[in-house]
């Protein structure tokens, strides 16, 4: 660098003013380097090398003074003694810098005694724009390794602080690197290999990726249904072309006939059969070269992720890494269960994945069901079928047999469907609309067995809170993300922005600005911002409520869009609150309200109201403020002081609870025990008995039942033993897995400067129906240690319940079954527990498939306490203060 304005001086007969600065944002950049996954730091990690690499600049500056008036900014005496000393007598040609009220002393010896010049610098501004700046300021200078720390330590001896930086690197050997500072692909280690990134603006880093996309960038793939044997596709070939240009043509597809979808569910039991005795080794270690050719073809992949999806080069590299992470996640997971609870796969499952994220998704889906012995059918998005079909082709490279998984591309009445009605599917995986994940649920308990999986992620009404402390800068950088990249075609998307009324005017002023900013157009060009939405009919749908809100008056921001492609003008749109938003827009919208800060409990108690669970952004600097929020609120992953998008495989486990999801949550410790059975299928017969329970007396006894105090309680697994002392084997056994599943709050691993913690919570209300008393009680045991409250209806219960009750369980026993027409209807309960495989369990959940709202689920497993928890993750970026300080505090 140094060099080239050197020669630019030359060329145009200037001298440039050049200043160089020790440790700027040195934690912005390792943090920002782990988050991206590049190969290296752009900065080093020890402090000793910065020095030598400043006073190597120093020299170089000083020798090139005819044509560079080098400027030192610095608070180290060491430095300034170097650098006077490599100046030699001319003191004129360069300069000293300080802030002000910094170094002030150490300042006036280098004038007094030298005469050498110093410029006094100070950042001007109000004092709310200043304090982040200022707070860096004092973290820099407070860390350990700071000069300006050490010299007031009178514990440091002169010749420490005076101490050769060259010699000091020179001792160090081969251990340039600080071993404390893990290196970016190594963030996940030991357990796994951090997926590869890349720069986006540093063209070292990104030229040679734009340069062998190119190759694909006219290119036609061919898309049909991967079946066992490999049959010709029988079906009419149609053209997919591109969201940013309908002329050009992306690929063509064959989709799936019904001959073809039987074809594929007749050959699937075999492909299980195969797949489920391959021992967990094998099966991860396949999934791991997959992981691996998916890097290899990163070109290829996010050239389709473009030009199919309308991805930006940003989102489709995002796009590739996470089902990089998925792919070596599962493994790992696969095998830890193998080792810490061994079970047994379900059998055949249905994945059906979305087009917004149509390589993430379908490889995340299917990677967890193969991991865990099942054999797959995959149905991709009908918009995005070339990426799904590539993925599987490089599946098949890695070794896996053709019967295992087979790809059915299609639309949902010809392929979703029948895939999802067929008897012989052990479960589905699903991610989509609230809607389609009821008719799927529904279908399933019509048709398959009871205990039969989903797994559902749907969508939600995102909110953000920001408050009048938070820093306005970094509030619409995360809001401007959150709402308006990958134009808006995000499930996590913000959806909605709550404001502090005293922050509102400034912070939409700096909104707009930021937006006039974006990029709109061709996701092919690397500076794109905003990229088209999916499909005509999206844009049509959007643009249509966005022209509504405009006449109304309600549109306060909209910007313009280039013409041809399916583009949506991103918009801003006023709303009074969470309840003037009739459904998702999907797509670059953001809605705007405000609030008085004695609200803001009032708020959360509203976006609960709506029945959604998946993301939610909260900008404060007022710790007490972060834990009132989220210990409030119902959603599965809440960010603070951060966008709330782009979720982080085995650190940010992704999805939502209520209408936006069953759970587990992907890229979790959870997820790939649910694509498992711990135990074989039973038979049992219906509880027998001719007394029923009604509906309403569930109801009046849930109304009772107050869980708080309960769920606080750290010993309530010890209470539950000592009431049910005595009891019959099954119950014993559930008490023993209840007390052994750890429901502790986990701290995940990250980049530095970021916290992420995943905790478990009580489900809700668990109605427990046996089918035999025992039963019942152990199905009790599992969802009270979870800290749910708990109704149970069987035969001759209340007498061995009573224990329970009188230990303070919230807890309420009946005699007798349940109508199972009245679980269509009954209010408050989150699950239903009914173990075995009988009609009446069928039975049981058509009726809970066929409520309105959120999914309730029928937990069969006879022990299995992990279905009676939600999980939340909670990620709070820690340096939005100013600094990283815990990474400033630990660097030597």
């Amino acid at each position: 660098m140094i060099e080239t304005l050197y020669g630019l001086a030359e060329r145009y007969d200037r001298r440039i003013m050049v200043r160089l600065v020790k440790g700027a944002y040195w934690d912005t950049e390792i943090k920002l380097a782990q988050e991206l996954g590049v190969a290296s730091f752009p900065v080093f990690t020890r402090k000793i090398n910065t020095d030598v690499s400043y006073m190597a600049c120093a020299q170089m500056l000083l020798d090139r003074r005819d044509r560079i008036y080098p400027q030192f900014a610095t608070h180290n005496a060491h430095t300034c003694a170097a650098v006077l000393e490599l100046a030699g007598d001319d003191l004129d040609s360069f300069e000293f810098q300080r802030l002000h009220g910094m170094g002030e002393s150490l300042h006036q010896i280098v004038r007094s005694t030298h005469g050498a010049h110093c410029r006094i610098y100070a950042p001007v501004g109000a004092h709310q724009d200043l304090l982040a700046y200022l707070v860096r300021r004092l973290l820099e200078n407070g860390a350990n390794s700071s000069f300006v720390n050490q010299v007031v330590d009178e514990d440091i001896p002169p010749e420490q602080i005076t101490r050769d930086p060259v010699a000091e690197v020179e001792a160090l050997g081969g251990a340039i690197a600080n071993p404390a500072i893990r290196m970016p692909l190594d963030l996940f280690a030991p357990g796994r290999r951090n997926s590869r990134g890349f720069r986006i603006n540093e063209p070292a880093s990104i030229t040679p990726l734009l340069e062998a996309r190119e190759h694909f960038a006219d290119h036609v793939w061919r898309a049909a249904p991967m079946l066992a044997g490999n049959p010709a596709p029988r079906g009419e070939v149609r053209k997919v072309t591109s969201p940013a240009d309908a002329d050009r043509v992306v690929a063509e597809v064959w989709d799936a006939t019904a001959d073809e979808v039987a074809h594929a569910l007749d050959a699937a039991g075999s492909g299980f059969e195969q797949w489920s005795a391959t021992p967990v080794a094998e099966r991860a270690a396949l999934l791991r070269r997959v992981a691996d050719l998916y890097e290899e073809h990163v070109a290829e992949l996010t050239a389709i992720a473009s030009r199919e999806a309308g991805k930006m080069i940003l989102d489709g590299i995002a796009e590739v890494r996470e089902a990089v992470d998925f792919l070596r996640y599962y493994a790992n997971e696969a095998e830890r269960l193998e080792e810490e609870m061994p079970g047994r796969p379900c059998g055949v499952f249905v994945c059906i994945s979305p087009w917004n994220f149509p390589l993430a998704i379908f490889s995340g889906q299917v990677a967890a069901a193969l991991a865990a012995g099942n054999a797959v059918l995959a149905k991709p998005a009908e918009q995005t079928p070339v990426i799904a079909a590539r993925a599987v082709e490089l599946m098949r490279e890695a070794g896996l047999p053709d019967a295992v998984l087979q790809l059915l591309p299609g639309d949902g009445p010809t392929v979703g469907g029948p895939l999802t009605a067929d008897s012989r599917i052990a479960g589905v995986c699903f991610t989509g609309s609230t809607e389609v994940a009821r008719i799927i649920h529904q279908a399933l308990a019509r048709n398959a067995g009871p205990d039969a999986v989903l797994i559902a992620e749907t969508g939600g009404l995102n909110s953000m809170i920001v408050d009048s402390t938070a820093l306005p800068e970094q509030a619409v950088r995360d809001i401007l993300i959150s709402s308006f990249q990958s134009a808006g075609q995000r499930c996590s998307a913000l959806r909605l922005l709550y404001v502090q009324e005293e922050a509102r005017d400034r912070l939409l002023d700096m909104l707009y600005g930021a937006m006039e900013a974006l990029t709109i157009g061709d996701p092919w060009a690397p500076d794109t911002d905003v990229s088209p939405v999916i499909d005509a009919d999206a844009q049509k749908d959007i643009s249509a409520y966005i022209e509504d809100h405009e006449a109304r008056g309600r549109v306060l921001k909209k910007l313009a869009v280039p013409t041809g492609g399916t583009f949506v003008s991103p918009a801003v749109i006023a709303v009074d609150g969470i309840a003037d938003m009739e459904r998702e827009i999907f797509g670059p919208v953001l809605h705007v309200a405000s609030f008085r800060a004695a609200e803001i409990d009032r708020i959360v108690d509203d976006i609960n109201a709506r029945g959604y669970g998946l993301t939610f952004g909260l900008h404060t600097r007022i710790d007490d403020r972060v834990q009132q929020i989220v210990e409030r609120l119902h959603v599965g992953n809440a960010y603070v002081n951060r966008n709330q998008i782009g979720a982080i495989v085995g650190s940010q486990p992704f999805g939502g609870e209520g209408l936006s999801g069953t759970g587990p949550k992907a890229g979790g410790p959870h997820y790939v025990e649910r694509f498992r059975r711990g135990a074989e299928p039973v038979t049992l017969p219906a509880p027998s008995t001719d007394v029923t329970v009604s509906a309403q007396e569930i109801e009046s006894a849930l109304e009772r039942l107050d869980a708080r105090n309960w769920s606080a309680r750290p010993d309530r697994v010890a209470v539950l033993r000592k009431a049910l002392a005595g009891s019959g084997t099954v119950v014993r056994k559930a008490l023993a897995e209840t007390a052994a599943f750890d429901s502790t709050p986990q701290t995940l691993p990250g980049p530095t400067g970021e916290s992420n913690r995943l905790s478990l919570y009580p489900k809700g209300a668990v109605l427990c129906l046996g089918p035999t008393a025992e039963i019942a009680l152990a199905q009790a045991a599992q969802a009270l240690g979870a800290g749910c409250p708990v109704i149970i209806a069987a035969p001759d219960v209340v007498k061995p319940a009573r224990p329970l009750i009188d230990a303070g369980a919230p807890l309420a026993a009946f005699d007798g079954t349940i109508e199972v027409e009245s679980l269509a209807t009954i209010n408050g309960i989150a699950a239903v527990a009914a173990a075995g495989i009988s009609d009446w369990a069928r039975d049981l959940r058509v009726a809970l498939a066929s409520r309105a709202g959120a999914i309730v689920s029928l937990e069969n497993q006879v022990i299995a306490p992990e279905r009676y928890v939600i999980e939340r993750h909670l990620c709070i970026d820690t340096t939005a203060a100013g600094g990283n300080a815990s990474l400033l505090a630990s660097v030597d």
